[in-house]
């Protein structure tokens, strides 16, 4: 389930309705089902700049707590932490 509000489609039917998909992503995250399950999300280029900048802001914060650069592995880590701290 996502944290935030999403328009659903079922995999056959973003494939029979890529555009319909693509005007929805526009305005909010649209999540992909198959078999029930969540496959895939397409976002918007805004909300993925926003994303970038997330990310990037959040490894800049940790270089600075720590005066030490991250490698590839810890950024992955330390931001995955950051994603589910609601879990």
């Amino acid at each position: 389930m996502s944290k935030l509000e999403t328009v659903v489609f079922d995999a056959s039917e973003a494939k029979n309705s890529f555009g319909k998909l693509i005007d929805a992503a526009q305005r909010r995250p649209v999540a992909i089902n198959r078999r029930g399950r969540r496959v895939a999300f397409v976002i918007s280029p805004t909300d993925m700049e926003t994303i970038e900048d997330l990310w990037l802001g959040a490894r800049a914060m940790e270089i600075m707590r720590t005066q030490k650069s991250l490698g590839v592995k810890e950024t992955r880590k330390f931001f995955d932490k950051v994603l589910h701290a609601r879990d």
